[in-house]
């Protein structure tokens, strides 16, 4: 399970006995290799805070440093994999779209790295412009494009050093169909990732000494895939953001994931032994402020951030208590962020009921003073109100569709709503009312979206059956600023609109 521990136990050494042989390829006595991973990094080219418990961490200058140290005190050969998501969720990314970051990851030395599913979040000539401009291979296996490939690569085998080769195959989540704007997907297909694994991986294996998934899935398809696929070694996740101070075991095969943002860097140290190579110990490595700095990249990122925030400090209001965009809250229940935002959208467009995904509250806007900034990065991707008509049953189906989420993957698709009450029992809609009365599967409804749900974002296909639509013109960002420019500190306060409990047995 994810978990913050102190920094005494995020570095340690493990026995054989706890990390069994990963290949079965014969190697060299004496071959060694350390392999860094990180994983959804988002933008942030500054260090955050923690919402979890306040520590600043991460900071690429940080993150790089860190990196460049175990390459320059360990002899061994070193790999660096990136676990996808690289664009979206900060002022800078949405402003220079993720430029910066790349040419900085190849800085840092990264090997290789998988699509994530928001790498598409700026369109595809975006990320086509990026993928093009990267001293690393962009790894996926299960992406296609058509007419036009991808400029991207379904595996690669890396040479490190010693003879040494590792396989690495690229795995991006089938929710890319469904996590960026439709207009975004025009001739990308997803096929099953499974199915992909199957049909590569034992190719690879008889290349690699080092069979290594490097998947941005999240870790209920990565055990899946474990389970499923023989001959992989390593699966290196992202997608979930969780946090394991060690591997979580599947089928024999490990899968590291590192927390989010450059958080934390994950180092798997490996040995020939017996003819095999085997994993010798597992280390979790908070950045944080006690972390060292590269001062190059420390002044390239303060010179990025002063060209973004120049006009971006100025206040629009405060709010009376933070606006939490906290993942483990906003995406599995009612969130004082969520009720602000949709009854907002309800109040100025008249609408019966306002839906919008979690996934769409990128940051969270702290208590006190708010700036453009703040609500800027809370609202990156330029969304517009749409507003239509549908039936009771499209709503219910839709209503069906977020509680069906397993709470543990902390899914984007989750729904904050206003006008409405649902309970979720299990995974099941037990009930949903309009004022006192249930909704009606015949009657038709008034609702207010964001343009990514009304056009089926995140899967949902029944609201692009949505009548008389109405593209407002108004930003969803352009909303929350005015909100806030009311004059009265914002203070919202949840009250029961959505219920989770156990199913009945």
């Amino acid at each position: 399970m994810p978990s913050l521990l102190s920094r005494t136990v995020w570095s340690w050494l493990l026995s054989a006995a706890l990390f069994p042989v990963l290949a079965a390829a014969a190697c060299d006595p004496g071959q060694r290799l350390t392999l860094l991973h990180f994983n959804d990094y988002h933008g942030q080219l500054e260090p955050y805070a923690d919402p979890r418990d306040h520590t600043e961490r991460g900071g690429i200058a940080r993150l790089a440093a860190v990196v460049a140290q175990i390459r320059g005190e360990d002899p061994r050969p070193v790999l660096l994999l990136f676990g996808g998501d690289f664009l979206q969720g900060t002022l800078t990314s949405s402003l220079f779209q993720g430029i910066p970051d790349l040419t900085l990851f190849g800085r840092m030395g990264v090997d290789a790295a998988v699509m994530g599913n928001h790498e598409l979040d700026y369109g595809q000539d975006t990320f086509r412009r990026l993928a093009g401009l990267a001293r690393f291979p962009i790894l996926t296996a299960n992406v296609a494009s058509h007419p036009d490939p991808l400029p991207v690569r379904p595996q690669v085998i890396l040479e490190p050093a010693d003879g040494l080769k590792v396989g690495v195959l690229g795995l991006t989540s089938p929710e890319l169909a469904t996590a960026t704007h439709p207009r975004n997907m025009d001739g990308i297909s997803v096929e099953e990732p499974v199915t992909v694994a199957r049909r590569l991986v034992p190719g690879l294996r008889e290349q690699a000494d080092l069979v290594v998934v490097l998947s941005h899935m999240g870790i209920t398809d990565d055990r899946r895939l474990a389970q499923s696929v023989p001959g992989i070694d390593l699966i290196v996740g992202g997608h979930n953001h969780n946090l394991y101070a060690e591997p979580v075991m599947e089928a024999g095969v490990a899968i590291v994931q590192a927390g989010e943002r450059g958080g934390w860097l994950g180092r798997l140290d490996l040995e020939c032994r017996d003819g095999t190579l085997s994993r010798t110990g597992y280390t979790l490595i908070p950045i944080d402020a006690s972390s060292p700095a590269d001062p190059e990249i420390a002044a390239e990122v303060q010179r990025i951030a002063a060209s973004a925030n120049q006009e971006m400090d100025q206040e629009v209001g405060t709010s009376a208590r933070e606006l939490s965009a906290w993942r483990e809250l906003i995406r599995r229940e009612e969130a004082p962020f969520g009720d602000f935002l949709a009854d907002q959208a309800r109040e100025i467009t008249l609408a019966d009921v306002a839906l919008f995904n979690a996934g769409g509250f990128r940051s969270s806007i702290p208590a006190g003073r708010v700036t453009l900034k703040a609500i800027y990065q809370a609202f990156p991707f330029r969304n517009e109100l749409v507003v239509g008509d549908i039936t009771g049953a499209q709503l219910l189906a839709a209503l069906q569709r977020s509680a069906a989420l397993d709470p543990a993957d902390n899914h984007g698709a989750f729904l904050q709503v206003s006008g409405l009450h649902y309970v979720i029992a299990g995974d099941q809609l037990e009930s949903a009312t309009l004022g006192d009365a249930p909704i009606d599967p015949t009657r038709r409804y008034r609702v207010v979206t964001s343009d990514f749900l009304a056009a089926g974002g995140d899967g949902y296909a029944m609201l692009m059956a949505m009548e008389n639509q109405v593209m407002t013109g108004r930003l969803i960002s352009d909303m929350v600023i005015e909100a806030f420019r009311g004059g009265a500190p914002v203070d919202p306060r949840t009250d029961g609109r959505i219920v989770r409990r156990a199913a009945r047995p």
